[in-house]
């Protein structure tokens, strides 16, 4: 038991996370993307990407080659003091669409708009991703994650 506690302690450690904003000319959207990269193996890159389009509008995935199309996951993303679990996702191959949040603690629902406050607000973000056979964890320190989604959320498409 120990040493997995080292083991995740590790593996917190040796995770790297960082937000950009994007402009995607092709598609006619704007992006933030925060990654957050795991040091366990395989590798695997997780990006928290909030994006804004004439077509969906605003819209927030977390990407990676972790998802499959058509399964279910549990989602659980920890900001300070709050636990907040996706209520309703959509899963596609690479990619799982978030449409509905609850705080666990406060038993209050967020949409997308309401739950990138409490995102930007946050330091960091412990990340918990369960699929049933396999469960992983990884930490975003939100570094420049208020300025990123402000510039997707108040600019214009390309």
């Amino acid at each position: 038991m120990k040493n997995s506690f080292l083991f995740f302690l590790l593996v917190l450690n040796q995770s790297f996370a960082q937000w950009e904003f994007k402009v995607n000319k092709e598609e006619n959207e704007i992006n933030a993307i925060g990654r957050v990269k795991f040091s366990v193996y395989p590798p695997d890159t997780i990006l928290l990407n909030l994006s804004k389009s004439r077509r969906l509008g605003v819209d927030f995935a977390i990407e990676g080659g972790y998802f499959k199309a058509l399964k279910k996951y549990y989602v659980l993303f920890e900001i300070s003091d709050r636990k907040i679990k996706v209520l309703s996702s959509i899963s596609k191959k690479g990619k799982l669409r978030i449409l509905k949040l609850k705080d666990l603690v406060r038993r209050e629902e967020y949409e997308i708009q309401d739950f990138l406050k409490i995102l930007k607000r946050g330091s960091e973000c412990i990340l918990t991703i369960n699929s049933g056979s396999q469960v992983i964890q990884g930490i975003n320190k939100l570094s420049g994650s208020a300025k990123a989604i402000n510039s997707v959320l108040t600019g214009n498409y390309p």
